[in-house]
């Protein structure tokens, strides 16, 4: 059965494990590092394209594990033995890789490197623009491999706006805690959307409501292919510190990506986060739970000692736009008789 690597945001590795076997069951995990994953799979490649949290993926050509890895031993390894290439027409080039980071290696090993690959398939050599990579990759986990790159992620940062959250990120938030399709989930700081296009793609739920302060962003959000019309989503302009247009005790769950202060003015971060709480507290049914977004995290884990209405279930750290972030699993706190519970 062929072997695939993929790569993915760190942090995430939980959840990726958790969920991958559920959007290609066929698969089965061999190895599992911080952003790696190591698998089988002997269906079509073309698949594996679809799975949105993964940036690169790789046809394995050969692994390795141990102490002191290093590209020349790697390099004959590869030119002893006789490799079959996925995609064999074409052009390529080869890349080293050392702990997430391109490395330079000496012009020899690069040139043994390629005739590896000319000697193995119908490639021939383009170093500027290819239609196929081969990578020598270490990883800081003591483990590296040799790959045929199939697919990478399209979409950079030059792709998003402004303060735009990454397509994956909003996806691991919606895996963050289980909901079902009788669900009633809010996303209050909608901007781009990136959030409800998540849900509304790739999730199940009773209704959505969808919304933020800015018109012009709720104008477009209406005109998105997948939000608008749908008798499950309401989009609206709203202040997320009133959701006037939501019941209170009504929501099962709040998935949101609430301003940090970087890039705009909120005034104090913890009296904006002690508003947003507040009113999340009026919407959510008791036990509802929040999954947001944050790179405050400080002043948001000290607000959460406090108050004493909402309980930190669990938390994944990771980097947004180059800045320390988190994901965090908040619930309301009530016992079965709606009292709250305090914290000690």
């Amino acid at each position: 059965m062929a072997e695939f690597i993929s790569t993915f945001t760190s942090g995430f590795s939980e959840l990726v494990k958790e969920d991958f076997p559920k959007r290609i069951p066929s698969v089965k995990i061999l190895n599992l590092f911080d952003g790696l994953i190591h698998y089988q799979f002997a269906g079509n490649s073309r698949d594996l394209s679809k799975i949105v949290y993964f940036n690169n993926t790789f046809f394995l050509l050969k692994s390795w594990k141990g102490k002191d890895l290093n590209f020349p031993m790697m390099v004959g390894n590869i030119q002893k033995e006789k490799k079959y290439f996925l995609i064999n027409k074409g052009t390529f080039r080869v890349r080293f890789s050392k702990e997430n980071q391109f490395a330079r290696v000496d012009k020899n090993i690069a040139r043994r490197a390629e005739e590896a690959v000319l000697n193995n398939s119908k490639l021939s050599i383009d170093r500027v623009n290819p239609t196929t990579e081969i990578w020598y990759s270490i990883r800081s986990q003591d483990f590296a491999f040799c790959g045929q790159l199939i697919s990478k992620r399209e979409f950079t940062e030059k792709n998003l706006n402004k303060g735009e959250l990454r397509p994956e990120i909003a996806y691991f938030m919606c895996l963050m805690t289980d909901f079902s399709p009788d669900s009633i989930i809010a996303e209050p700081f909608a901007g781009y959307g990136s959030i409800p296009l998540q849900l509304a793609k790739k999730f199940k739920f009773q209704k959505l409501f969808v919304s933020d302060i800015d018109e012009e962003k709720i104008k477009n959000l209406c005109d998105k292919k997948n939000l608008k019309e749908r008798d499950d989503i309401e989009i609206s302009v709203q202040n997320a510190f009133e959701l006037k247009n939501i019941k209170d005790k009504s929501l099962d769950l709040v998935i949101t990506d609430p301003p940090w202060g970087f890039y705009e003015d909120i005034g104090d971060i913890k009296d904006f986060y002690n508003k947003t709480f507040d009113s999340f507290y009026r919407k959510l049914k008791d036990d509802g739970k929040i999954v947001l977004l944050s790179a405050r995290k400080e002043e948001l884990e000290e607000l959460l000692k406090i108050r004493s209405d909402f309980n930190l279930i669990k938390s994944y750290h990771t980097l947004v736009n180059g800045k320390k972030a988190a994901l965090y699993l908040i619930q309301k706190q009530y016992d079965r008789q709606g009292t709250l519970r305090l914290k000690p």
